[in-house]
């Protein structure tokens, strides 16, 4: 039991040293998405249980206790959407449309991909929610048999894949985007990364690319249901 609870706090105590090297080394990199911390951390970690040989599972098992803190902070985002709720009400229709068509496509591509290529069905909801936020995307997978580490790792490649061509989008449609909308798609596409890209875009958006994130959250929870009820 002591021997467990050491281990534990070990754990939890190098990953939090390791965000720290993460936050330093992105914050010498200008360019995304290796700017933005959360992917610099996550190659870090991805090569240290490599090299260490630890299994994803034992360590997910040892930093479960950081989990709780997921949700916690995801709740704590409706600070800055109530400071900016009338420019929100303002744009929530455009917004509204723009989110349920990111979680009808992510969603849709995983479903039927899958059908096509009669993937496990484990596999696919593992997959299936990865268009929105990990204290989202995690309990639907669960909840649909999916397995926790795929689910993870494919809302964290989904938000690496959103770091990856936000910078060419945002070139495409210069003169057409200001800061706000620029934030607002990173919090959809991209999620907690696509939050910390937005600072650095503007923190004055923040409350954007909140918004983002959690009205994704919300249509990618309800589509998803709604796939799988005509699915089954």
């Amino acid at each position: 039991m002591i021997a467990d609870l050491a281990l534990q706090a070990g754990t939890v105590l190098a990953t939090l040293m390791l965000w720290v090297v993460a936050r330093a080394i992105a914050a010498r990199i200008p360019v995304a998405p290796f700017s933005n911390p959360l992917v610099i951390g996550g190659i870090l970690l991805c090569l240290g249980l490599s090299a260490a040989r630890i299994a994803p599972g034992a360590y997910l098992a040892n930093v479960r206790a950081l989990t709780i803190f997921i949700p916690i902070a995801t709740v704590a985002l409706a600070l800055p959407l109530w400071e900016q709720r009338r420019l929100i009400q303002a744009n929530a229709a455009a917004m509204s449309l723009a989110c349920l068509a990111s979680a009808v496509t992510g969603i849709g591509t995983v479903l039927l991909g899958g059908w096509l290529l009669q993937i496990d069905p484990a596999l696919i909801a593992s997959a299936g929610p990865k268009a929105t936020t990990l204290a989202v995307a995690l309990p639907l997978s669960q909840a649909t048999g999916g397995i926790d580490a795929l689910a993870m790792a494919a809302v964290m490649f989904n938000g690496i894949g959103g770091m990856l061509i936000s910078d060419l989008a945002f070139r495409l449609g210069a003169g057409r985007t200001g800061p706000e909308e620029r934030a607002f798609a990173l919090g959809v596409t991209s999620h907690a990364m696509g939050i910390a890209r937005a600072l650095s875009v503007s923190p004055r958006a923040l409350s954007l690319a909140s918004c983002g994130m959690l009205l994704s959250a919300l249509l990618t929870a309800l589509c998803y249901s709604l796939f799988l009820l005509i699915r089954g």
